[in-house]
């Protein structure tokens, strides 16, 4: 299960699309350049918006400093997200698949960052910080370097399993009061709830491409496209991305 064993290529327009024949490792279930020459996977392009909204509705902790960039760096790495992934599927191309994965280790490494280095001295925080961003940067360059998806599924799971370490030393090590801890449980779990929604859904859409296909040519445009379900792993990921940064936020700063 998963896109590393799932390639729907051959598109019947594929090839006349203005960016070109797809290149990617990585192609999905709705068809290459169906709506329009310009955009190689219309739906899952537009739906990237998602993360650059939330991103721009919630740059920063309320009350925060003001400074010259606006954005928090989990911010920062969710709007990049968006952008990066939307840029890849318009293409389908290998260079922008790797500007689409090494976002999400991008991601990643702003949430782990900030859990890890929140609280600490200044200079701890700072050696946290690099240790952190190095390690990224060496992984993500192993993923390029071997161009293997399952080397980015597994660096990126890895950081999450990390990621999930921190937030419950965070919930129970730091000696918060049981209403504190159940009101960040829930927010926890009601992002943990919204991304496992869209990873069902991407995977139904990776396993049952072709009857999906079906159903959507039958239906028609636009009402097919409420049946782009990697469309909607983009809105779901970027909600529930949005949640663990709000809880993160709270999480380090209170």
């Amino acid at each position: 299960m998963g896109h590393h064993n799932h390639h729907f290529s051959g598109d019947p327009h594929a090839s006349m699309g203005f960016w070109g024949t797809p290149t990617s490792a990585a192609n999905f279930c709705e068809e290459d350049y169906a709506v329009t020459r310009y955009i190689a996977e219309f739906i899952n392009s537009l739906t990237n918006l998602a993360y650059i909204y939330l991103a721009l509705r919630h740059p920063r902790r309320p009350g925060a400093k003001k400074a010259f960039w606006p954005f928090d760096s989990m911010a920062t790495a969710l709007f990049i997200l968006g952008v990066f992934s939307g840029v890849f599927h318009a293409t389908m191309h290998q260079a922008t698949q790797f500007c689409d994965e090494l976002a999400m280790i991008i991601l990643g490494t702003a949430y782990l960052q900030k859990l890890y280095a929140s609280g600490q001295s200044p200079t701890m925080s700072w050696v946290i910080s690099a240790l952190i961003v190095a390690n990224s940067c060496f992984w993500g360059g192993v993923y390029v370097y071997t161009g293997n998806i399952l080397h980015h599924v597994y660096i990126f799971n890895t950081m999450l399993a990390v990621i999930g370490v921190r937030t419950f030393y965070m919930f129970y090590g730091m000696g918060r009061s049981k209403e504190e801890k159940a009101r960040l449980l829930r927010r926890y779990g009601k992002s943990l709830v919204i991304l496992i929604s869209g990873y069902v859904l991407w995977n139904i859409d990776l396993e049952r491409c072709f009857e999906l296909r079906k159903i959507r040519g039958a239906i028609g445009m636009p009402w097919s496209w409420l049946l782009e379900f990697h469309g909607w792993w983009h809105v779901l990921t970027a909600v529930g991305a949005n949640e663990y940064i709000l809880l993160v936020r709270e999480l380090c700063d209170s």
